[in-house]
């Protein structure tokens, strides 16, 4: 994650201004588009919709109510972008015809736990490669402008219903693709990909031995119940099971005094703006800290709070907040 750099790179969220180029009601739609987009874990790295799922006027023919089956995500040209979910990269190069993403430009697809595919497309390069396991918010390649029906740089991000054969192809858009803010937000409410504490998602830098001497552990112990046999090869992404009496060193999380208002989430709802339980006021006490009791996603961790119980928190590294 780039975080801090990444946004003040490229730039906060804005809102589209009306032009002649469409009617009012269609400014309106992207608005609220850009609106929901704000209200999701990603919403920090920049984007905004130029172009909702659903009907629309073709951007090239000028046709009406032509469906388009995903969004469109602008940022800068050549911007990092990383994966909304986690999964198995099912696909990683120029989009050719019969893959199911012919004319889709240099793509990645990514297959996430419940076996729909997700479409990263228009790349200007690719930084995975198929059969790879990747993390929300690892990088997957660069913003570009590639394929057919290009109208400029841009991401079309598209979630498809199936992922085989033929990456969830067929004919429909309709009904093979699901709206990808409606599906995000459900998925991200109910993940459970980093909620066991009995299982560690291998990140960039760790060894066999890092994660040993974080769970207080033994490298023997974690290769026997891995069923690893090369100690000194594991991937990123991989997800390696820990012994159930296993506990890792204590992490605090620090919330700066700078900040007056601090959203904290129900450990049932996804934590988007809407969501809240309560208010944390940091500038108020001159700065807050907790004990991390649980990481369930990307940038989200549980926490015990006086006024709200156990509660989940957004710490994107943007936000300012510091675990230690």
């Amino acid at each position: 994650m780039t975080g801090n750099i990444q946004e003040k790179k490229y730039g906060p969220m804005t809102r589209l201004r009306t032009t002649g180029l469409f009617d009012q009601s269609k400014y309106q739609q992207i608005n609220k588009m850009n609106k929901e987009v704000e209200s999701l874990p990603f919403a920090e790295l920049g984007f905004r919709i130029t172009s909702p799922y659903g009907y629309r006027t073709d951007p090239i023919t000028g046709q009406i109510n032509v469906f388009h089956s995903g969004i469109d995500l602008v940022k800068a040209h050549q911007a990092p972008l990383e994966a909304f979910v986690g999964g198995t990269v099912l696909y990683a190069a120029d989009g050719v015809s019969g893959t199911g993403v012919g004319g889709y430009g240099k793509v990645v697809v990514i297959q996430d736990k419940n076996s729909c595919a997700h479409i990263y497309a228009h790349l200007d390069s690719v930084a995975v490669r198929k059969g790879q396991r990747v993390s929300q918010g690892d990088i997957i390649g660069r913003q570009g402008a590639t394929g057919n029906r290009v109208t400029g740089s841009h991401l079309h991000y598209e979630v498809r219903k199936k992922s085989s054969p033929a990456l969830g192809w067929i004919d429909d858009p309709i009904a093979r693709t699901h709206d990808p803010t409606k599906y995000l937000e459900e998925y991200y409410a109910t993940d459970n990909d980093t909620k066991s504490e009995t299982v560690y998602v291998v990140k960039p830098g760790d060894t066999l031995t890092k994660i040993a001497n974080k769970f207080n552990t033994s490298v023997d112990a974690l290769a026997k119940l891995n069923g690893i046999s090369q100690r000194n090869l594991i991937l990123i992404g991989q997800r390696i099971k820990l012994p159930e009496n296993s506990t890792s060193r204590k992490e605090t999380l620090y919330l700066p005094r700078t900040i007056s208002r601090w959203r904290v989430y129900p450990l049932n709802k996804a934590p988007i703006k809407g969501n809240e339980k309560g208010i944390l006021n940091p500038r108020k006490f001159g700065g807050l800290q907790y004990e991390v009791l649980g990481k369930p996603q990307a940038h989200v961790v549980t926490i015990q709070t006086r006024d709200f119980g156990k509660v989940n928190i957004y710490v994107h590294p943007s936000t300012g907040a510091v675990i230690a």
